[in-house]
């Protein structure tokens, strides 16, 4: 069995192609170190989901107040009968 480094077990069984390593990741291309910018992209990728994540936490958070809020005034509308 031979050694590959994991840069050579990325390119090959990770992404298939070198279109496809390119494609998700064009700066493995520039840099010839493809862990490395791969780290980097993945990287970029969770600050932008953890950010969506933030954004739907802040709805969520709105909308069961709102929710509270209309319990209460529909409990109240009860009470006034």
């Amino acid at each position: 069995m031979t050694l590959t480094t994991l840069d050579d077990y990325v390119k090959r069984e990770i992404f298939k192609t070198n279109k496809e390593l390119f494609d998700f990741c064009p700066a493995c291309d520039e840099t010839g170190n493809t862990i490395e910018a791969l780290m980097k992209g993945l990287f970029q990728e969770a600050k932008k989901l953890q950010k969506e994540r933030d954004e739907i936490l802040k709805i969520n958070r709105s909308i069961a107040k709102s929710i509270e809020e209309l319990r209460n005034v529909v409990k109240d509308i009860g009470s006034l009968v």
